[in-house]
């Protein structure tokens, strides 16, 4: 497995919580839908790299954020 690519960097955050193999099945579920998309768009791989997996959780918490706000919620967050 190369590092510093989109796919490691899913592989050992998913290591952690689910073990080798569960991770491994997980692995291939993800790389099964970036080659459909790619044949389904006829269009290449674009690597989108390793802080791409943390970037995304970033995007996710502040959205989470966004939709209890509006809910009339207080939200601080703990640094």
């Amino acid at each position: 497995m190369t590092r510093n690519t989109r796919l490691s960097a899913r592989y050992w955050s998913l290591v952690k919580r689910l073990g080798k193999k569960k991770a491994l099945l997980a692995l291939a579920h993800t790389m099964l839908r970036i080659i459909y998309h790619i044949l389904s768009s006829q269009t290449s791989y674009m690597e989108l790299g390793p802080d791409y997996v943390k970037a995304k959780k970033a995007r996710n918490e502040e959205a989470l954020i966004r939709l209890l706000q509006a809910r009339g919620y207080q939200v601080v967050k703990a640094s």
